[in-house]
């Protein structure tokens, strides 16, 4: 998810109908310049090289939001029965529209990946790995980062510091999380109860993607939650 604004301008995207490694390619309305939907960057046109700005969101169930947001607004869309591409997410081998195949073996192409970039760093977690663990640590370049379960199919990413401290948060037996004996909900970064309460942690921006895909556009990716 990303804003919108473009040279100080507020537009709108669409789809232009091209691929760019794979993956889709938007257009904003004002320039007709094409960005790249996986790393925010312009790629052709006007605005080539400049990045938008990546706002944290989640993928989650429609239940679970509607409990944490219930005034929330939604666009209606006609129902479906499946999915168009439910034979391309079944498949195991199909790799994107042009058959290009995976850059880097430490996972299997199609396997989905949480990944979070932060300064001039990358790293991914694996999706199933970390609905196993619950919490995942690793570094992206300078920034100690956590990656949090929120059940199927939802996860976070947090910067770990808290001032000038590192934070090392715990999944409970209950699937609550705590740090330091304060409780922390993952949903908004803050911490409820305890010595804690009323402070947050910054939640960082965070892709779900398959790996093909996550590599095909950041090669030096770290892997966290793996043995490589």
């Amino acid at each position: 998810m990303y804003v919108r604004t473009v040279g100080g301008k507020e537009t709108t995207f669409g789809v232009s109908g091209a691929l760019w490694r794979d993956a889709l390619v938007m257009y904003d309305r004002d320039s007709g310049s094409y960005w790249s939907q996986v790393n925010a960057t312009g790629i052709s046109g006007e605005h080539t090289g400049d990045v938008l700005t990546e706002l944290p969101s989640v993928v989650t169930t429609w239940g679970e939001w509607k409990t944490l947001h219930p005034g929330t607004l939604v666009l209606e869309k006609p129902a479906l029965e499946g999915s168009p591409y439910d034979r391309y997410f079944a498949s195991a081998d199909a790799l994107g529209a042009s058959g290009r195949g995976s850059s880097d073996d430490r996972l299997p192409g199609k396997d989905l990946v949480v990944g979070v970039r932060a300064g001039d760093g990358t790293a991914a977690v694996p999706l199933e790995k970390l609905r196993a663990a619950g919490v995942l640590t690793g570094m992206v370049g300078d920034t100690p980062v956590v990656w949090l379960s929120l059940g199927d199919p939802g996860a976070a990413a947090y910067d770990r510091r808290l001032g000038d401290q590192v934070i090392a948060l715990e999944r409970q037996a209950d699937g609550g999380y705590t740090a330091d004996g304060s409780a922390f909900d993952p949903t908004t970064g803050a911490f409820t109860a305890g010595p804690l309460a009323g402070q947050s942690l910054r939640r960082l921006p965070a892709m779900r993607v398959y790996w093909y895909s996550w590599t095909a556009f950041h090669p030096k990716t770290g892997l966290v939650g793996t043995t490589e």
